[in-house]
């Protein structure tokens, strides 16, 4: 098992799933609720998230041989989605790849946001779930139980964040949560591109 790998792996994950960039649209969505009823919509919008994420980890090779798709191909695809991502988070957009303004704005007509739109799509989005695929596509057993720990790590420090968001948010000001989104976008945008090249060296 390769600890470099799962080190990068871990600030992948918690780069695209983003929870301190997240904590405005928790707060959001989450408004009226008492600050326990919160802790429970960030517990079951975690583990929502993680138990999406860990069966794309153990099956994704299969949807990709299911549907005939290159990991190559899908490396590339997955790159430029990313890239996307990465480029609403250094320019301080609020991100339309995981939910988009319609569905925000039905949030609030549910009983229940835990699960959608939070757990799906914006902890568990398209981007996560693609980078989930590319981990696990080539990784060893051994190698995808650690993967399978490290989305267990980063859901649960997603929680902990979520559940502590109203403290986040006024320490960090509205600023320093900028900040921080943009850096992990830059971060995001490299490892992003790294995927396209590998893809098109793969292809070539």
């Amino acid at each position: 098992m390769e600890t470099g790998f799962l080190i990068k792996s871990f600030l992948t994950l918690f780069t695209i799933i983003d929870p301190i960039g997240g904590v405005p649209f928790f707060l959001s969505i989450s408004a009226g609720y008492s600050e326990e009823e919160r802790k429970k919509i960030a517990l079951r919008a975690s583990l929502t998230a993680c138990l999406t994420l860990l069966f794309f980890l153990w099956i994704g090779k299969y949807l990709l041989s299911f549907f005939q798709i290159s990991v190559s191909s899908f490396r590339i695809a997955g790159g430029i989605l990313l890239f996307l991502i990465s480029m609403e988070m250094l320019f301080g957009k609020t991100t339309q790849v995981k939910t988009t303004e319609k569905e925000t704005l039905k949030v609030k007509e549910k009983e229940d946001v835990s699960i959608v739109p939070l757990g799906i799509p914006y902890l568990a989005g398209p981007g996560a779930i693609t980078t989930t695929i590319i981990l696990g596509e080539t990784s060893t057993l051994h190698t995808k139980l650690g993967l399978s720990l490290i989305i267990f790590l980063v859901l649960l420090i997603t929680y902990l964040i979520f559940s502590y968001s109203s403290k986040i948010s006024k320490l960090l000001g509205e600023l320093g949560t900028k900040a921080i989104v943009r850096i992990l976008g830059l971060i995001l945008a490299s490892i992003a591109i790294e995927y396209i090249t590998t893809g098109l060296k793969e292809i070539f």
